[in-house]
C-alpha cells in the first residue's frame, strides 16, 4: 500500500518537475540510522570525550573510539595466532567493498575480519556483507561495530570473535522510510535524497529478511528512545555481548566486556551520549 501510494505521490511531483528521477545504485549512498534527527554538535561531542577520559580506562576506549569514526576506513593486514586478519578501522564508504576485495585477493589465506567502525554508507556495508559471506570468513570486533556494521556485517560472518566490542543499533533504512510518510520525506529531506532512502531501503528490506531476529531489534532502536519505550530520546540501542545469540548472531567467543560495562553503568550521557541497554 505505501509503495503505491508513494508511487502515486511521486508520479505528481515529476509531472511538476519533469528532470527528476531515481539515482542509480552506484550513486545512492545513505548512512544507518540518519532519519532527520539532529546529530550530536561538536561542543557535545569535546564533552563526553573529555568525561569519559577521566573514567577508570577511558583513554583506551576513546583511542578506539577515534580510530572508529575516522571518516574513512583504513585497511590493514597482519597475523593473529597463526591466522592471516585484515583489519578494517573507521567509517565505510563507496571505496571500501573494493579495496576490501582487493586486499583479500592479495591474502589468499585470510580468516579473519577484524573491524573497529561506526558504520557509515549502507549499499557499501551490504556489499561487505556479501564479501563475508561468499569469503566464508570470521568477524573480529575489537572496539566498536556500529550502526551499518552491526546491521549487515554482523550476521553475514561465519563466526562472531568479540574482544572488547560495543555493539550498537539506531534503525535501517528500511525502517526510517516506513516511519516517514511520502509527503513529509520530501519536505525533510528533498525529493532526490527522499528517493534514495526509499531506494535504499528497498534493499536493505531484501537484506534484512533473511535475519528476521536481529531485524527485530533493528526496527525497535529506529525509535527515538531506542525502544525503552519511555519517550526518552537516546542516540543508541547498545546490546550486551551475551545476548547476540538471540539475535540469531553466531557468537563464538567473547572476552572482556570493559568499554561495554562502563557504558552501560551510565547510559544518560556516557561517550556515546544517552544509550538503552536493554
Amino acid at each position: 500500500m505505501k509503495a503505491l501510494q508513494l508511487f502515486l505521490f511521486l508520479s505528481a511531483l515529476s509531472m511538476l518537475s519533469p528532470g527528476v528521477s531515481a539515482t542509480t545504485d552506484e550513486t545512492a549512498r545513505i548512512h544507518v540510522g540518519l532519519c532527520g534527527q539532529s546529530p550530536p554538535t561538536d561542543f557535545e561531542i569535546a564533552k563526553r570525550i573529555h568525561s569519559f577520559q577521566q573514567s577508570a580506562g577511558g583513554t583506551s576506549a576513546t583511542r578506539e573510539y577515534f580510530q572508529a569514526i575516522r571518516p574513512v576506513a583504513r585497511l590493514s593486514s597482519f597475523k593473529s595466532s597463526g591466522d592471516d586478519v585484515i583489519r578494517l578501522e573507521g567509517r565505510i564508504d563507496a571505496s571500501t567493498p573494493q579495496a576490501l576485495s582487493n586486499r583479500i585477493r592479495e591474502t589468499p589465506g585470510i580468516q579473519v575480519l577484524e573491524i573497529n567502525s561506526f558504520g557509515g554508507d549502507a549499499i557499501a556495508a551490504m556489499r561487505i556483507a556479501q564479501i563475508l559471506e561468499t569469503s566464508r570468513l570470521s568477524l573480529r570486533i575489537a572496539g566498536f561495530c556500529m550502526s551499518a556494521c552491526a546491521n549487515y556485517l554482523l550476521p553475514a560472518a561465519k563466526a562472531v570473535i568479540l574482544v572488547n566490542a560495543t555493539i550498537g543499533f539506531h534503525g535501517s533504512p528500511w525502517a526510517c522510510f516506513q516511519q516517514s510518510s511520502a509527503i513529509d520525506g520530501v519536505m525533510r529531506w528533498g525529493l532526490s535524497n527522499y528517493l534514495t532512502l526509499w531506494q535504499v531501503a528497498r534493499q536493505d528490506e531484501e537484506h534484512m529478511s533473511k535475519y528476521p531476529r536481529l531485524k527485530e531489534i533493528i526496527v525497535r532502536s529506529q525509535r527515538p528512545d531506542r525502544g525503552a519505550n519511555d519517550g526518552k530520546p537516546r542516540d543508541w540501542l547498545l546490546v550486551r555481548p551475551e545476548d547476540l545469540s538471540r539475535y540469531g548472531i553466531r557468537l563464538q567467543a567473547s572476552t572482556n566486556s570493559a568499554t561495554f560495562d562502563r557504558l552501560a553503568a551510565d547510559p544518560s550521557d556516557g561517550l556515546l551520549g544517552p544509550v538503552f541497554v536493554p
